[in-house]
């Protein structure tokens, strides 16, 4: 008998090789319904559950007794309840190494999109067919300027290393980080309220934790300097959207720049379409062509090891090993 498999958030298309190959070892079953109810129906039969955005509670999980796995079609783990995962010890696979240097290109392309105001020139171009110079269009060197690097995991690494080579300053608030373990990058370990201040640009790059959630409020938007730009890859959650868009408003920062949002996909109605000094894009940052073939590759890999009793390479939860 075929093992089953799960496959929520249709709206995320699979290299048909890669399908075709579940395919003969699964069947691959899709849902198009983020319900905690439909979910749950579905899930009672399933051995695998291959997820991207969808909420995986206890609920879901528990649905049934044949789950051995879930694997996260991306890297972060925080729409899956690990608790419930680990405590029925089904296992909890992402793919983190695919696309490090993929997102910090486009965070790195955000902020020079920002200092050199290329939308707002790139639209009164449309407009006019061409503008001249004028003080609103003035935009800033990179060189010399200082970012503060929220996170050193891996894309804030990478971050780091496009930032080096612009000849950036770069401060690093991340308390999971020993200051002599990245002494080789040439970054300083500082203090959150000391990064906010001095930063003249500041980019996120952590994960989202109940400790994360929020982290950059309205206190902390107060701290930053009139001058500096916010940029977020990581989760729209670790800022708080209100007090942000009043910060924008109130030109207590000079901007920002998104890719995460803390409920998607956005509305026609979302108050920061509509600004010229932020910079929106669709949760893509990650969305190339070599980075999908890998995470790709990658999420099919977990899958598989997961059925044939192995385990994945990339276990988040590794508690369930132990007896």
């Amino acid at each position: 008998m075929k093992a089953k498999i799960l496959r929520t958030d249709a709206e995320l298309f699979i290299i048909e090789q890669y399908l075709d190959e579940l395919s003969e070892i699964a069947d691959v079953v899709t849902t198009e319904s983020y319900a905690e109810d439909d979910l749950a129906e579905v899930a009672k039969d399933v051995d695998v559950i291959l997820t991207c955005y969808t909420n995986i509670t206890s609920r879901v999980i528990n649905a049934g007794p044949n789950l051995k796995g879930i694997v996260k079609y991306g890297v972060g783990t925080d729409a899956i309840d690990m608790e419930a995962a680990t405590a029925k010890g089904v296992m909890v696979a992402n793919c983190p190494d695919y696309g490090p240097d993929t997102v910090a290109d486009h965070a790195f392309a955000l902020m020079i999109s920002l200092a050199r105001k290329i939308p707002t020139l790139d639209r009164a171009m449309r407009k006019n067919a061409w503008v001249w110079p004028e003080p609103k269009l003035l935009g800033l060197d990179l060189n010399g300027k200082t970012v503060g690097l929220i996170g050193f995991g891996r894309i804030g690494r990478a971050m780091s290393r496009r930032c080096e080579g612009f000849s950036m300053n770069r401060l690093v608030y991340d308390p999971y980080v020993e200051p002599a373990s990245v002494r080789e990058y040439g970054v300083s370990i500082v203090a959150l309220d000391e990064l906010l201040t001095r930063a003249d640009f500041v980019s996120i790059h952590c994960v989202l934790t109940p400790e994360t959630k929020g982290l950059i409020d309205a206190a902390a938007l107060q701290t930053m300097k009139e001058t500096a730009f916010l940029i977020d890859v990581s989760r729209g959650a670790i800022i708080d959207e209100d007090a942000l868009i009043q910060a924008i408003d109130e030109k207590r920062i000079a901007g920002a720049g998104f890719d995460v949002f803390g409920h998607e996909p956005l509305t026609p109605d979302y108050p920061l379409l509509g600004r010229d000094n932020v910079i929106l894009t669709p949760h893509l940052a990650w969305w190339t062509e070599e980075a999908f073939e890998r995470v790709e590759r990658d999420t099919l890999d977990g899958i598989l090891d997961i059925l044939a009793g192995k385990i994945p390479k990339h276990l988040k939860n590794t508690e369930v090993l132990e007896p």
